[in-house]
Parts: structure tokens; sequence; C-alpha cells
């Protein structure tokens, strides 16, 4: 091969090569939120019954498709076949495995991530479901938490702030009781210098409840001081998310 190629080939090899590396890196690597949120209080869940260490798990390097475990195996096998196109081929995380099931994450969480959950049935492990778009939910003594919007009627946020109107977000089918009066005491921390507002409504007692869709009045939220300088996150969620500013014109 002339000189002249083979300069050319070896410069196209130092380009392509380290965006390669990039590329998987990003793939396969800790996720961004995770370099922020270093630390979290709770367990979160992805609409699993079984919860997990948000920071553990996004912290470490995805790729449990490649893992030893027989539902990693599970999971490969299931990739392979293609028959949910359009999920990741690659960059899964192993969220919890227990009692018989296992799920399994893909993506980063700022967008939502998608899972898939595995069933071992009679020795085997099986595909049993794939949900896309969970931001996952903080958990406290069982019980996720609901997120939460600021309402139409909230003046804009100052440091002088001292309460504030949210509206509750979507939980448990109810037949049309409000969630309000279930409305557990908030927890208020601060961190990474923003303040953090996470809420719990205390289940339903046990029975069969129908979902409708009812409008609740905002409910008032008083802060242990000041907003000041602090930004206001929903910290139901990992990691945590922006209070919607309400809309003037509704």
């Amino acid at each position: 091969m002339p000189r002249r190629a083979l300069l050319s080939l070896a410069i196209a090899l130092m380009l392509v090569v380290p965006a390669a590396i990039a590329g998987a890196a990003k793939i396969g690597g800790p996720d961004p939120a995770t370099r922020v949120w270093t630390e979290w209080p709770h367990r979160v869940t992805c609409g699993w019954g079984h919860s997990f260490d948000p920071v553990a798990v996004f912290s470490g390097p995805a790729g449990a498709e490649r893992g030893k475990l027989p539902s990693e195996r599970a999971l490969r096998r299931f990739l392979a076949r293609e028959i949910l196109d359009w999920v990741p081929k690659h960059g899964w995380r192993r969220l919890a495995e227990s009692n018989g099931y296992a799920q399994f994450a893909a993506g980063r969480l700022r967008r939502g991530v998608e899972t898939m959950t595995f069933r071992r049935v009679k020795g085997r492990w099986k595909w049993q479901s794939y949900s896309g778009g969970c931001l996952p939910g903080t958990v406290r003594r069982g019980i996720p938490a609901i997120t939460w919007d600021l309402a139409s009627d909230q003046p804009p946020l100052t440091p002088e702030t001292r309460s504030i109107l949210v509206e509750l977000g979507p939980g448990e089918c109810s037949s049309g009781k409000p969630k309000a009066p279930r409305l557990q005491k908030p927890e208020i921390r601060e961190q990474n210098g923003a303040l953090l507002l996470s809420l719990w409504v205390r289940p339903l007692p046990p029975g069969f409840y129908t979902c409708e869709g009812i409008v609740e009045p905002p409910v008032r939220i008083e802060l242990p001081e000041p907003l000041g300088e602090r930004e206001l996150l929903d910290g139901g969620t990992y990691p945590p998310r922006p209070a919607a500013e309400p809309d003037p014109e509704r």
C-alpha cells in the first residue's frame, strides 16, 4: 500500500477509534445525574414492587445484557430475538431482583428510562412486561411519592416565599376520592443548594377502586423558612424534578 494511503488510513483510525470509545462510554457509563446527585436518602422504584438504590445502580457501568446471571442471560436472549425492535440492544442495568422477578432499565434518567421485567417460571426466566418513560419514584416506608406542580394560583416564587400552592400529581386509582385528605407530612430538605419537597399520601384501605379523573383544589404547603435563592425541586423522583411554573394564562 502506498505510504500516502497508509498515512490516510492511520489518521482515519485515530479519528474513528476514540469516537467509538467515547460513544461506548456514553452508552454504558454512569448516568450524568449521578454526578450531580451523588447521594439520596431513600430507595426508589420504577412501578414495580421492589425498590433499589438509584445512586448505586446508575453510577456504575451499564451492560447487564452481557452479564452471567441467569436473569441477565434471559435479557440477552430476549434482545437477540428482537421481539420489541424499538428497545435498546445495549446499555441495560439490573435495577432489582427478588422473589423470582428481575427488572432492568436502559436510557438516561432525565428523559425517563425504559424498563423490562422478567419472571422465573419453573426454573426458567421469561420476559413479562415492558414500560417506558420511568422517572424513578422516591419510596418511604414502602410507599412511592407522588409528583406535584405549582398551582395556577401560585404567585411567582421570590426569596421571601414561605408557602406554596401545589397541585398533586397522579396516584393510585381511588374511585374519585381526593388525595388531599390522605396527604402525609411533607418532607422538605436542602440538598445541593436546592430545596426539595417530597409528598406522600396514605394508601387507601384494601378493596376495588375504579380510575376516575377528578379536579382537586390545590394544597398549601408551608416552607420551614423563606425560599431564599434556592431552586424549588420535586424530591419525589430521582433525580429531583424542577417544579413546573404555573401557566399565567390558565
